[in-house]
Order: C-alpha cells, then structure tokens, then sequence
C-alpha cells in the first residue's frame, strides 16, 4: 500500500498519482481495467488497432481509470506500445494537424521543422510521418481525455480527415472520454459514428463507494474516520444513495465528514453541493437563453415535466420547447422517458438537480427530509437504554406491531399513540430511527393495509413533519397499490427512485415492480 499522505486528494487530476496509488483507489473496474489492457495487448500483437471510448458522469472516474491504464501500457507493454497522454484539457486542437502535433510534443519531439512546411495538409502528413518513424515498429496508443470537447472545437472536415488518418494506418489505438455519448459519435452522417467501442462507467455500489472512502482515509492517516466509521456509515448510506456511486463524490463524502462529523447530515451533504457551484454555474453559462430556460425549469421541477408541462411553466412556444429539449438530450443535459402515449423529461445529471434544490428553501427542506430518512432507514441495529423514554416507545410500537397484524387496527393505532407520547422530548434522531425501525418490521410483512395504517397513525400521533419524512414509504405504497412502475417516472426524481425501489422489493418480495434503467 501507499505511504500515508500520498497526495491521495487529487480528485481532479488523477495523472499527479503515482501507479501504485491510483492501483490503491482502483475500486469496482478491476475487471474493465484488466479487458482493456488484454484488448490494447492483442491489437499490438495483430496489428488491428482499438477505439475505445469510456463516458460516465463527471466525477465517475474516467480520468482515474485511464491514467491507470495509461501506466499499466508503459510498464507492461512498452516492447511493443508506445503510450501518449495528451493533456485533459486541450484547447488548441482545432485542427487534425494539430492534434497529431501535440502527440508528437507529448513525445518530446520537435515540432517546429514541421509546423516549418506551412501548408497544413502537408503539416498532418509530415507529423504522422514523423510519428510512424519515432515508434520504430511499434504501436502508438494516445490517450485522450474529454474527446467530445476536442470534436467540438474542429468542424467537420478536420474530423473527418482525421478519422481517414485513423483509417488508413494501423499505427494508431485511441483511448479517449466523455461523459456521454455526443453527436460527433452518435449522429449518423458524422465521421466517427460506430467507431468507438463504448464502455459505459457503471456507479460504484455501496460498499464499494464505502471502502474507496476507506482507502483514501488509509492514505491519509486518517484513523480516527476508519475506528469511528460503523458510527458514520447509516449518515453515509444516505449520502451516497443521494449523490449516486460517484468516486469522486464519494472522497468528498469522506472529507466533508471527516472536517464536520456527521451530526447533521443534511448540513454536510449541503457543503457537499455547494462545492459544485463554480461547475454548475459554468454549464449553465454555456447555454444559450431558451436553451437556458427549459433547462432551469427542469432543474426547478419536483417531478420530471412533459414538453406540454414545460412550455407552460416557461412561457413558450410548444414547438419550440420539443425542438430544444432534443438538442438538450442531444449534448446530455437532460434525458426522456417515453411512456405511452406521454414521454417526460428530466436531468441527467441527478447531482445537478440536487444542487439546484438545495439553493431553494422547499428544494433543501424536501432533500433534508430524504437525508433524513435515509439516516434512519439504514441504521443497523438501534440501541436504547432501559427504562427510557426511548425504550417505552420502542415496547409500544412493538405490540403496535403484533396488533396491526393481528388485525386489531383500533388497539395498534391507540399503541402508536402511546408511544409518540412516550417519545414527547427526546431529541428527533432518536425519534426517527424508532419510527424506521417500527417501519421496517411492518414493511418487510409485505401487507400494503398494514403499512398504510401504521403511516397514518405515526402522521396523526407524531406530528405533520412526519408525513414529508415518511414520503418514500408512502409512494412505494401508492406504486405497489397501482402495480404501475410509470409512477417512479411521474412522482419522483432519479435520487427517490432507488430508496422507493428497495422498499417496493421489501413488500412485494420480488423485482417486477422495480424501475427500469
């Protein structure tokens, strides 16, 4: 393992880590990385390149996995590939002159002989040349990060001449990302349609986001988060069920946690987003003034909108609204769920929807309220003293429980009632984490009269507040009732639909009621 304090933070620019601590926090893509060395492997070896392309969210450890590849290549496969890494942001590629240039920089080679000739066809033949000549024999694999911003800034025709280069040499593999599929690649009439083999970054699971927080709490040194953690994991679980199985959310999960404790855990999650404001703010800039519009009112909506919905909220022409909303889907701002006769549209990128909801006050009280539910749900094993208040609670809604089974709803809905009075003036975490507890007993039974009963009971006994904190419970109930998976697209955001999923698979005990991908 890595020393402790081996710049393990560098969330932005996984090329400053050294092999052995990018292989360290290499969690969840063992098997990917392993595929596509074996693939660059065999294409050195036949003479066939490879045109790979990875797209996964920003902060889905494209970056990482490429940097870790890029190593693997150099030290492992340096007889017969010569790896190139071009920087991640390039903005001086406009033409496929220069990108050939910059490969041969990245070399170290000079360039200024050929930029000499003037005649830029003539640049691009002498630079492939030139390249063809450094490998000696050798294959050359360049590694080229943000692609879909490389395309954006050539026009057609430098694309176009740059795949006939790709073409008609077999010295060249390519390894490049974005974070989705973009028209330069996925418009039939463009250049490079079908060119690349896609591999799509699946989200970290779980506990696979949990033990990347592990490891680069190791390299920091970091004891205290790793004795402390089965303390912080229930807060954690919510988070990341939040803020998806992004790596790079998950380190700033574990740092924010680590400077703030994990007392309040809608205040760290809030750090969290509005660390992302300089990046949202600079998306949002990029988009032109309609374009900019339905985009924020999607961004500013509780449920995914339809077109209709859309152009009323926004004040605009209908036609309008569905031709830009294509562009928006187009350049992976926003996607479409065709459902029947209605197809709604909501944003891709979940992150930014809840960043947009946590600057609003009922945007930050809704996503609080999940937090906190989220807290509650996944806390393991709830321990109370004996004799507390805490404790008579729990005693009560435990035979609130039997009675509601039984039948008996009058005799389990006057035990809930007892216990919220039990529960008058003990601090709302533990209240909550009783009630999740009581829940979950109930939900597992998988008897949807009982569950809806117990709601109401802890609606009416324990306070308005707790109809907003029960919400999930409520709508897996509303879809299990209407055996409808529309309703996970029409109800709810992508970060509810998951939490609303496992207690739907908690009730039904199966998966046919389960939302699609």
């Amino acid at each position: 393992m890595p020393a402790p304090g081996s710049a393990a933070a560098c969330r932005y620019f996984p090329g400053a880590l050294d092999n052995e601590t990018l292989r360290h926090l290499l969690v969840g893509r063992e098997d990917l990385l392993g595929e596509m060395l074996e693939e660059l492997d065999r294409a050195s070896r036949s003479g066939t390149p490879r045109f790979f392309l990875l797209t996964g969210s920003r902060g889905a450890g494209k970056s990482h996995l490429m940097s870790l590849l890029y190593c693997r290549v150099r030290d492992e496969l340096c007889g017969r590939i010569t790896p190139v890494k071009l920087a991640e942001e390039e903005y001086s590629i406009f033409r496929a002159s220069d990108f050939f240039l910059r490969v041969l920089e990245e070399m170290g080679i000079d360039t200024s002989e050929i930029v000499a000739l003037g005649d830029d066809p003539l640049v691009r033949d002498a630079a492939v040349d030139t390249l063809a000549e450094a490998a000696a024999g050798r294959r050359i694999a360049i590694f080229a990060d943000n692609v879909h911003e490389i395309f954006t800034q050539m026009d057609r025709s430098e694309i176009r001449a740059l795949r006939s280069v790709f073409q008609r040499t077999d010295l060249f593999s390519v390894v490049a990302s974005a974070p989705s599929l973009f028209p330069g690649i996925a418009d039939h009439d463009e250049p490079f349609y079908n060119f690349f083999r896609v591999f799509r970054l699946r989200e970290l699971e779980p506990a696979e986001a949990k033990e990347l927080m592990k490891r680069v709490a190791r390299l920091d040194g970091n004891t205290a988060f790793i004795e402390n953690f089965p303390d912080y994991e229930p807060g954690i679980e919510g988070l990341l069920h939040l803020a998806g199985g992004s790596p790079r959310l998950a380190v700033q999960a574990y740092e924010t946690v680590s400077r703030c404790g994990t007392d309040d855990m809608a205040a760290v999650f809030f750090r969290m987003m509005d660390e992302q404001t300089p990046y949202y703010r600079e998306v949002f800039g990029r988009l032109p003034g309609q374009r900019r519009i339905i985009f924020d009112t999607v961004l500013g909506a509780d449920t995914p909108l339809t077109p209709k919905d859309i152009a009323e909220r926004a004040r605009l022409n209908p036609a309008t609204v569905t031709a830009q909303l294509r562009r928006l889907e187009a350049d992976g701002y926003v996607v479409s769920r065709p459902m029947r006769k209605r197809t709604s549209y909501e944003v891709r990128d979940r992150l930014f929807w809840l960043w947009r909801a946590m600057r609003r006050p009922a945007g930050r009280d809704r996503v609080g309220a999940l937090i906190e539910f989220l807290e509650a749900w996944h806390e393991r094993e709830p321990s109370y003293a004996a004799g507390t208040r805490a404790q008579m609670a729990r005693l009560s809604l435990d035979r609130a429980r039997e009675e509601l089974l039984d039948g008996n709803e009058a005799n389990g809905l006057s035990l809930i009632g007892e216990a919220y009075g039990h529960a008058e003036g003990l601090d709302p975490g533990t209240v909550r984490r009783i009630t999740a507890d009581f829940l979950k007993g109930i939900v597992g039974e998988g008897r949807v009269p009982v569950i809806k009963s117990a709601v109401r009971g802890i609606v009416a006994s324990g306070g308005a507040g707790f109809e907003r904190f029960l919400k999930p419970v409520a709508d897996a109930v509303a879809i299990v009732e209407a055996n409808d998976t529309r309703l996970y697209y029409t109800r709810l955001q992508p970060e509810e639909r998951s939490v609303v999923a496992g207690i739907v698979q908690k009730i039904t005990k199966c998966g046919e009621l389960l939302p699609g991908l």
